[in-house]
């Protein structure tokens, strides 16, 4: 599929909605096109710092959109606070340039994103849309917000309600837009599949997290969305993604 044009016009009783993720503490390069709705599908930091997260909220802040939609990702490492535990635990010995982080520093760190609606497997409903926002995805790499595959990543799946119309995750799904060359193998993952095609049904999926996978699908139910801004050598030159939705009718 080809994303809308950023300078077409919105058909009437439609939602713009605007989608990016991976964007890295890059978004001083990234031009932002009108839109309705903004959708971050996570990795908006290096680390989570909250340095980043505050500097990422102010530029959130600059945005007109009516809405501003902004899940984690593996990078946002301060979010997850398990992870967070067992890195101290470790005396840090593969992220040294956290050791300065003292957990007081990262306890609320949600809070300072002050200028979106924060989802963590959880959900809001704006202009009739359900939107449904999780950061987690399979184990990579020894990041935050990873599970094993199988019955662990599938408790967090089962946890999204049925009527969602837009989902949000960090990971895509097994087959979508999942490809990694370098491995010669898809990434995604199946239960998430399986749950969006076969019990969620949404009318899109935004994710990112496989930077090589940007662009966009569809199966006919659902428009899937890999909205990476960062190239995979971490350029942010990939343009927002544009997606116009009919507006539902709903009381």
């Amino acid at each position: 599929m080809d994303p809308t044009p950023h300078d077409a016009p919105k058909p009437p009783g439609y939602t713009r909605f605007v989608c990016i993720s991976d964007t890295h503490s890059r978004t001083d390069m990234v031009h932002m096109p009108y839109g309705d709705i903004l959708i971050h599908a996570g990795d908006f930091s290096e680390l989570g710092l909250p340095s980043e997260v505050k500097k990422f909220n102010d530029w959130l802040g600059s945005l007109q959109y009516e809405y501003k939609i902004v899940i984690a990702g593996n990078h946002e490492l301060t979010f997850d606070p398990e992870f967070m535990a067992d890195l101290i635990q470790q005396d840090f010995y593969y992220l040294p340039s956290m050791t300065k982080l003292r957990p007081e520093s990262y306890a609320n760190v949600q809070s300072l994103l002050t200028n979106c609606i924060y989802l963590q497997d959880s959900e809001v409903t704006v202009r009739g849309f359900r939107i449904y926002g999780s950061p987690w995805q399979p184990w990579h790499y020894g990041w935050g917000f990873n599970l094993p595959r199988g019955q662990a990543l599938l408790e967090k799946w089962n946890l999204i309600p049925e009527g969602t119309d837009i989902l949000v995750t960090h990971g895509p799904p097994l087959g979508f837009l999942d490809w990694v060359p370098k491995k010669l193998q898809r990434v995604g993952c199946v239960e998430l599949l399986n749950t969006v095609q076969r019990r969620i049904r949404p009318k899109l999926h935004v994710f990112g997290h496989i930077h090589e996978g940007y662009g966009i699908m569809t199966d006919g139910t659902t428009t899937f969305v890999n909205s990476s801004v960062c190239t995979v050598n971490f350029q942010p030159i990939n343009p927002p993604i544009v997606i116009d939705i009919p507006t539902p009718c709903r009381t």
